[in-house]
């Protein structure tokens, strides 16, 4: 009862994020397609075919073409996407107006967990290089999880927690140490 509540509750938030794109309706129309790529899907990694399922209820999905901005450096946005299919390049402008590719982003990658966690702007601009289908999980949905289902709720922000110091741990990696002040210096 409460999973059909929260999805009904989703379906009305989640339809205006992307109104530009294709609605493809909620994720759970897919489990078939997520269960074939879950070992790609880090998200899911500790989650039972169960708590995926609950998760797949609460997430709704979208088309995006080609070259389609999916997240906007600097936006204030609560939402992060799963990349179904596809590919996108996250990008990162600098103040010398140099826009810089941090990364390509696959299947079973999330994007944009930083803003829906800490409600800032977004970090970097995330846009389609393939077309891409991919499921959103807003901050809303998420505190409802957190509050209706505490276990899978703690779950899933650990979970995004862990993911945020993996990709951390890796900008320090690649970062070095400006010799003039001590401070590291991000090499992004």
């Amino acid at each position: 009862m409460r999973i059909w509540v929260l999805s009904k509750i989703m379906k009305k938030e989640s339809i205006g994020l992307y109104p530009d794109l294709v609605y493809l309706g909620g994720a759970d129309q897919y489990e078939e397609e997520i269960f074939e790529i879950i070992e790609d899907i880090k998200l899911f990694e500790a989650f039972s075919h169960d708590e995926v399922r609950t998760l797949c209820q609460l997430m709704h999905c979208y088309a995006a073409p080609n070259d389609t901005t999916l997240l906007k450096e600097g936006n204030v946005e609560d939402h992060l996407i799963l990349i179904l299919t596809g590919s996108v390049e996250v990008t990162k402008n600098f103040s010398n107006e140099e826009v810089k590719l941090i990364s390509h982003v696959g299947v079973g990658e999330t994007l944009g967990e930083m803003s829906m966690i800490d409600g800032c702007p977004r970090f970097a601009s995330c846009v389609t290089v393939l077309p891409t289908d991919f499921a959103v999980l807003t901050r809303e949905t998420l505190n409802d999880i957190l509050l209706q289902m505490p276990r899978l709720g703690n779950k899933l922000l650990l979970t995004l927690l862990q993911t945020m110091s993996v990709r951390l741990r890796e900008v320090i990696i690649k970062s070095k140490v400006d010799s003039s002040n001590g401070l590291y210096v991000a090499s992004i």
